[in-house]
């Protein structure tokens, strides 16, 4: 999936509009992980690599039938 630069300004704009809303001390974690997300490229290429590590772990499980 590639996400452009466009995508997200626009998920941090959402995310701005929330805090506004809740305020920043809303105890959100999904909030706080996506706004990392978008804010820090080294986070990002770990989620890939995390996801990446789980896909072929998942492959592995129903190849042999665990």
């Amino acid at each position: 999936m590639n996400i452009t630069q466009k995508d997200l300004e626009a998920k941090l704009k959402q995310i701005a509009e929330f805090e506004e809303k809740y305020g920043t001390d809303h105890g959100q974690t999904n909030v706080y992980a996506m706004k990392k997300y978008c804010t820090d490229a080294k986070y990002r290429e770990r989620v890939q690599q995390f996801n990446n590590a789980s896909i072929n772990t998942i492959k592995h499980y129903e190849r042999y039938g665990y």
